[in-house]
Formats: structure tokens, sequence, C-alpha cells
């Protein structure tokens, strides 16, 4: 198989896959709530509950034994959110979202080869940078979000670094802190999501706004290279025929 067919290959499993995801999205959603014993009847409103089940009593009333016990569980606990994260793969969907929507408002600090082009539902509202961080302040769905990126204010260590991209809401809460790493190569900057899950993850409804922008405008791309390559077969195939004399 040469090159070229290979890559042919992967551009129609990769389609596919995002057409199953975005075919499939409510199956995907309710996976994920039956691993919550959540009916999806109630999804809305429990996603959005703080979990009762630690802290009932006052953490200066703990003995020794069981502060140990529920840091345990409150350890088991986190896994299991950083399962749930893992599971849905939020942390891939945001940012590639993220790597997208820079090259929109900030050129100069965008990598060279993210391709530009406008992403539907979600408004650009500003980018900032404070002492090393970028604020990357967005709309969707009427809500506004802003992406924190701190890898400029982060050290280098032999040619690599690690940082965070938090996704915060409205009211100024973490929904999501990211941990990457970017490495310096020949190239330009690789970058990549450590693998030990979220810093922080709080579960909620954003997931299936982010989630469904995301496969929506991946879908609608893959139209237009379709198109696009469509368009490219019917000038190739009017080319030869004109070359050989060929007439319908």
């Amino acid at each position: 198989m040469t090159s070229g067919q290979t890559l042919v290959l992967v551009a129609v499993i990769g389609a596919g896959a995002i057409f199953l995801a975005s075919k499939y999205r409510h199956w995907i959603r309710r996976v994920l709530l039956a691993r919550l014993n959540i009916d999806p009847k109630d999804s809305n409103h429990k996603l959005n509950q703080t979990d009762q089940s630690f802290g009932g009593s006052s953490l200066e009333d703990l003995t020794e034994e069981e502060s140990e016990a529920e840091l345990v569980r409150l350890q088991k606990f986190i896994e299991s959110r950083k399962k749930i994260a893992w599971n849905s793969d939020i942390a891939h969907h945001l940012w590639s979202l993220y790597q997208n929507l820079l090259p929109i408002a900030d050129p100069k600090s965008a990598d060279r080869y993210v391709e530009k082009r406008d992403w539907h539902d979600i408004k650009i509202l500003q980018v900032s940078n404070r002492e090393g961080v970028r604020y990357f302040e967005f709309e969707l769905k009427g809500n506004k979000y802003t992406f924190v990126d701190d890898e400029e204010s982060s050290g280098w260590s032999t040619l690599t670094k690690s940082f965070s991209l938090c996704l915060i809401d409205e009211s100024d809460r973490c929904l999501i802190e990211i941990p990457m790493k970017m490495i310096l190569n020949d190239l330009g900057r690789s970058y990549s999501i450590l693998s030990g899950g979220p810093n922080a993850f709080l579960l909620g409804t954003w997931m299936n706004d982010f989630i469904h922008v995301k496969l929506k405008n991946q879908r609608i791309r893959n139209q237009e290279i379709r198109e696009q390559r469509h368009q490219q077969r019917l000038a190739e195939i009017e080319d030869l025929k004109n070359k050989f004399g060929i007439e319908d």
C-alpha cells in the first residue's frame, strides 16, 4: 500500500468514526449517565448537583481513623470522576477546540499547522495576555467561558514544558484543568495531553454542549472536504477529456 493510499484510508476511517460518534451521541451520553446511576430524564438536574456524600460532618470533628478513611474514599471517588472524563474524551475535545479557535482570534500565537476557519455556534469575545497567561473568552449557547492557558509563563526543562489549560465558566469555576506537555522539535511545538487525568473536573451538562459543537464542526468540515475533492475530480475529468479529445 502506498503512502497516498494509507492517507486516504486513515481519512476514511477518521470520517467514519466521527460520523458514528455524532450519530450515536445520545447513546454515548446514556452510557456515561448509566455509569453514574443517573436516569437520563433527570440528568440535567443531577449532573449539576454537588455530590453530598462527602463532608457530612465538620472536618474538625473527624478522628484520625475517620480522616484516613474519608481521604481514601475521596481519592476513589475522584478516580471515578477522572475515568468519566477519560471515557468522554472531553479533554481532547476541548484541546482541539482551543487549537482551532486560537488562529481566528490570535493569529500571531497560533500553531501554523492548524487550519484557520470559522467555527459554528461559537462567538469569540476577546483574547488577552497577562503576565504570561492567555485568557481566551468566548460564548457558547448563550453561556460565557474562558480558556486559561499558562504555557508561556511555565518554565522550560530540556526543550519541554508542562502547563495547564483550564476552562472557566461565568461563575469563575474551573470546570476542568487539563495537564499538557509541549515538546520543541525541528517542526516546531508538539503538544500532548498527559495521561494522569484532569487536575480538576466538575461533572455537568456543559460537557454535552462542548462535545456536540466539536462533533458538529468536524462533520461540517468533513462535508467541505468531500465537496472540495468532488470538485477536484470534476476538474480532472474535464481536463483529461480535453487532452484526449473525448466528448460526452
